[in-house]
């Protein structure tokens, strides 16, 4: 499909901005909501702390005042010595009553802060499962993404590091099931076969000059992947083993870069460059078209991202720091230019428009009314006049 402005010039849009900004609204009004409702139970808890505190000192200040009336009554009496003891079980009584009360009430307000929390946390969820399908959408522009993939008891965990625009990244649960290649564990031959590493240098029998002494890799199981642009790192182990005998891969996707580690069981990794006569043994075509295979196998990862996990503005999870409305504004600010391109390319002023082609050269008309973006960011006051101000709807 094919996108251009309203007036029918060309656009670089590779997709349907106009639906994708309409859900941007519906994403923020409902994520700006329910944040909202965070506030306002951090501060009803605020508010039980502050009471809790208050009662404290109120009870505190009430058996100081009965402690100074009684020993006020003592001094006073005639008979001090018959009434002493009758005054220290009056005190001792108090003390015990306060004590059990403050430790009561502290209590009650403890519950009610752990419930409180509790739908902070559940609250916090449904804003994750609120975002999660808008950010699925890619909706600001990719600067880099990083997989990982790590052996479980039965194939691969996997996720996917996505930096955005707007110093925004997420982290990705990937569903490894849905790809029939990373279903089981798998070996460096069901990549390519007969890749062989020198691990030493030997003398052989009857030999006088020292020889690389090869271990291919075949059978080795690929335990652990990363991939970050044109870097890889890949880890084969003999067994699935942690501490098991395993190579590991440092590969530039870009160059002629190849660093391999080596460890023998329960020892620590050396860089093999390193050894004295065994980087000119390092067959570093070989092990190149290794990490391009393993490259090209992660491609279909992307497609089965399945949770959002975490979501990080300038680093800070959103979530745990509350600040998911920054994170709306920072998208708004990303979003800005292209709003504004179209609409200088919009023939009518109460609304924003594109049109898309089809491979046939069909062109349909998509529209979205201003007014219809005015009214619902309404719905968060404040707000949503900062977002209609950043996204300039006039």
């Amino acid at each position: 499909m094919k996108y251009l402005y309203g007036d029918s010039t060309e656009a670089p849009l590779k997709r349907d901005f106009l639906g994708l900004l309409d859900i941007f609204l519906d994403t923020c009004v409902e994520a700006v909501k329910l944040e909202n409702t965070v506030f306002a139970l951090k501060d009803d808890i605020r508010d039980r702390r502050k009471l809790n505190n208050s009662v404290i000192e109120e009870m505190d200040g009430f058996k100081s005042t009965i402690d100074n009336a009684i020993s006020g009554a003592v001094s006073k009496s005639k008979e001090k010595e018959r009434i002493q003891d009758y005054a220290d079980k009056s005190k001792h009584f108090l003390e015990k009553f306060v004590i059990e009360g403050k430790r009561e009430f502290t209590d009650d307000i403890h519950r009610e802060i752990t419930q409180l929390n509790e739908k902070i946390n559940e609250t916090n969820e449904a804003n994750r499962k609120t975002l999660e399908p808008f950010l699925m959408k890619d909706p600001v522009p990719i600067k880099n993404k990083t997989f990982t993939l790590k052996a479980a008891k039965e194939g691969y965990s996997a996720k996917a590091v996505v930096e955005y625009e707007g110093d925004i990244s997420c982290v990705f649960g990937i569903a490894t099931s849905g790809l029939e290649f990373w279903k089981k564990h798998v070996k460096g031959v069901d990549f390519i076969r007969g890749v062989s590493i020198p691990v030493r240098m030997i003398k052989p029998l009857l030999k006088k000059e020292l020889e690389p002494d090869y271990v291919g890799i075949d059978y080795y199981f690929l335990t652990d992947l990363m991939i970050s642009g044109n870097r890889l790192e890949a880890v084969f182990r003999k067994t699935l083993n942690i501490n098991s005998e395993r190579f590991r891969l440092k590969i530039n996707l870009d160059g002629v870069d190849v660093d391999v580690y080596y460890a023998e069981d329960n020892s620590v990794e050396k860089n093999l460059v390193v050894v004295p006569g065994l980087a000119g043994a390092l067959k570093t075509t070989q092990l190149l078209e290794l990490g391009e295979l393993l490259d090209k196998m992660s491609e279909g990862l992307y497609q089965k991202r399945q949770a959002l996990e975490h979501t990080y503005l300038m680093g800070i999870d959103v979530f745990e720091e509350n600040i998911v409305f920054e994170l709306m504004e920072r998208i708004a600010e990303v979003m800005a230019p292209t709003v504004s391109e179209i609409k200088q390319h919009t023939p009518a002023d109460e609304e924003l428009s594109l049109k898309a082609e089809d491979d046939t050269g069909k062109r349909g008309e998509i529209y979205l009314k201003k007014a219809k973006i005015k009214e619902k960011l309404a719905a968060i006051g404040e707000k949503g006049d900062t977002l209609l101000a950043i996204l300039e709807i006039g």
